[in-house]
């Protein structure tokens, strides 16, 4: 008889933080992926001023992506995402920091997870 085991998952949700941080323990003995999602949902309230986003992922305190657009949709929300997957190493915690920076607009949400890759 085999069990299966359910993946790991790891997330945070901010809507008053421009940061957020999350740990991915390591595990004894084993190398795990994971997918990671970050997004940033921002409301761009003036419809006459260039609003900017910007979204940034570091890994280890090393910079893994970052992006900077101009908003396309004043008076209203847009998103700005990335995703990719992340090797743990066995026996290394991981951390992940997402960094959202906005002009001319606010926050509505900041959105980090991690989602163990199961292999088939």
């Amino acid at each position: 008889m085999s069990s299966l085991r359910v993946p790991e998952s790891w997330s945070v949700r901010h809507s008053d933080a421009c940061v957020a941080v999350l740990t991915i323990p390591g595990a004894v003995g084993a190398t795990r992926a994971f997918d990671v999602d970050v997004q940033l949902l921002a409301r761009l309230p003036h419809p006459l001023r260039q609003a900017e986003m910007g979204l940034s992922l570091e890994v280890d305190g090393s910079r893994q992506w970052s992006r900077t657009i101009l908003g396309s949709t004043p008076g209203e929300t847009e998103s700005l995402e990335y995703h990719c997957r992340l090797v743990v190493e066995p026996g290394r915690d991981v951390r992940l920091r997402a960094r959202a920076q906005l002009q001319q607009g606010a926050l509505v949400a900041l959105s980090l997870s991690a989602v163990e890759a199961m292999e088939v």
